[in-house]
């Protein structure tokens, strides 16, 4: 059957029936790999082993058309997706966000105990030499470079609120994109899994 819904909602119906198929799955699973009797309870098993395993078999045959449904609406998406350049976006938002990471982290790295270098021959001999203790040499502490110079810092900050900015407004582009709309073909095995109307 035919439906046209938006991209959007069209996400929400493979994942509804993603859920769906779980169960199910995990039902066949243990069905043909897993079911047991006890040893005392052998007799008579043959009939209710045959409705389980009809079960399972119609388990499976859902799982294989929701599967099916599944990788159409993701086919389906993939390519309205491409023409809208929606992926292009979401590729752009990535790097947005990365680079927003990255200069984040470098701005909150700063530590007021870091030294610039142009500093590190002002510094007390003491702090820079090892010292001895009970006729042993004792190895100098680390001292963290400040790399990073006023200048540098404000253009993270900056490019920080540039990244942030535009990931924000592509990621508004992609929502108002996600609301063409696009026609796909279910089974009737998953309608009643995606709860859509028949």
């Amino acid at each position: 059957m035919n439906y046209l819904l938006t991209l959007s909602r069209w996400h929400k119906v493979a994942e509804r029936i993603h859920n769906a198929l779980k169960e199910r799955e995990a039902n066949v699973r243990t069905t043909f790999t897993a079911t047991t009797v006890s040893p005392w309870n052998r007799y008579g098993v043959e009939e209710r082993a045959a409705l389980i395993a009809r079960r399972a078999a119609s388990d499976l045959a859902l799982v294989e058309a929701g599967t099916r449904a599944i990788a159409t609406i993701r086919s389906a998406l993939a390519r309205r997706n491409a023409e809208l350049g929606i992926s292009g976006r979401l590729a752009e938002v990535e790097a947005a966000r990365r680079r927003a990471v990255l200069y984040q982290a470098v701005i909150e790295g700063q530590d007021a105990d870091m030294v610039r270098p142009e500093s590190l021959s002002a510094l007390p001999s003491a702090m820079l030499g090892g010292t001895e203790q009970g006729g042993c040499a004792r190895r100098p502490p680390a001292v963290t470079l400040q790399m990073a110079d006023p200048v540098f810092l404000e253009s993270l900050r900056e490019g920080l609120a540039r990244e942030r900015h535009c990931a924000a407004r592509l990621l508004d582009e992609i929502a108002d994109l996600n609301c063409e709309k696009v026609e796909i073909d279910l089974p009737q095995e998953a309608i009643g899994m995606a709860a859509l109307a028949a």
